[in-house]
Parts: C-alpha cells; sequence; structure tokens
C-alpha cells in the first residue's frame, strides 16, 4: 500500500499570508485576468512545492479540452467526462506522492467559455468536487482560471461563486510571503 504524502492543514494565525491559503480560503477554483499576477502566482506555487500544470484553454472545440488536458495529466481520454475525472484522479493521486500540492493552471479560458459555457462550467466542477475531498485529508488541489475578458462570469460551483483573485490582492510584487 502506497501511502500519499500529507501537509498539515493550514492554519489561520500562522498562514494567513501564505499565497496558496488565500488562494484556497475563498474557493478551489479561482479567476485570473492579470496575467502577470498569475506568473507571480504561479512561480510562487513552484517554490513551494506545488506540481503545477499549465493549459492554454482557448479551446473552440471540446474535443480539443480532453485532448489537451489528457496530454497535460498523461492520459488518453476520448471525449467522455468520467474520463477525464478518472484521468484527473491519477495525475493527483501520483502529485500528491511528492508535492505539496496540485495547481492547474487554465489560460485563456474565456475562449472557451464563450464557445462552450455550459462544458466550461462542467470542466471546473469536475475539477472542484475533487478539491474538498482532498482538502480534509490534507491534499490541496487549486485551480487558476485565467481570463483575458475581466467581464467573464460563471455560475456558482458547488458551494462557491468563483472570486476573481486579482480583486483580493492590493498589487505587489510578490503574492504571499516566502513562508
Amino acid at each position: 500500500m502506497v501511502h500519499a504524502a500529507q501537509v498539515a492543514a493550514f492554519n489561520r494565525e500562522t498562514d494567513l499570508t501564505r499565497l496558496d491559503y488565500q488562494l484556497m480560503v475563498h474557493a478551489p477554483v479561482r479567476l485570473v485576468h492579470d496575467r502577470a499576477l498569475l506568473d507571480t502566482a504561479v512561480a510562487w506555487l513552484r517554490r513551494h512545492g506545488y506540481h503545477v500544470v499549465v493549459v492554454d484553454a482557448s479551446w473552440l472545440i471540446t474535443a480539443h479540452m480532453f485532448r489537451d488536458l489528457g496530454s497535460a495529466l498523461g492520459f488518453v481520454c476520448h471525449d467522455q467526462w468520467h474520463c477525464l475525472g478518472e484521468g484527473l484522479d491519477e495525475a493527483l493521486a501520483e502529485s500528491w506522492n511528492q508535492t505539496t500540492g496540485f495547481a492547474l493552471v487554465l489560460t485563456g479560458f474565456d475562449v472557451f467559455a464563450r464557445h462552450h459555457l455550459e462544458d466550461a462550467h462542467i470542466l471546473l466542477e469536475v475539477i472542484a468536487e475533487r478539491a474538498w475531498p482532498a482538502a480534509l485529508v490534507g491534499r490541496r488541489l487549486l485551480c487558476l482560471v485565467q481570463s483575458d475578458d475581466p467581464a467573464l462570469r460563471l455560475r456558482r460551483i458547488g458551494l462557491w461563486t468563483l472570486p476573481w483573485f486579482d480583486h483580493d490582492r492590493p498589487h505587489r510584487s510578490e503574492p504571499g510571503n516566502s513562508q
């Protein structure tokens, strides 16, 4: 039996300034408009032991979403949601054995949402529905959804509205501290 690596739960008093806490405290899926802020966040997550997977999400066809996510996560998916979920579960299990957490970064997501809004919502739901049970056992999963359209509005995912990370942060050169 393989035991997955686990990290301690966040401590609100000591971890309040950590970027990963700031991202996950509101929702496991966060919208980001500012690409410089996104790049800084991705660099911070990598420095702090997260496995970060960045995917260009400007898909015009849903089949391309399955193909590209499958390729990025290391599995073959044939245009089926359950296949995508299983592939994501495998990638997460493998990642959690060796890292602090897993971050999926979807850039240009507004293109996909504009053309396939329902599929865009389903994709984010597939990701979010894995985040909460993972957190309960000390595993961290988050998704940063970059949009070039700051007016992009997505429906609630489970209990969460999808807040903009840009709106939470004063513009500083470094999100979170270096803890």
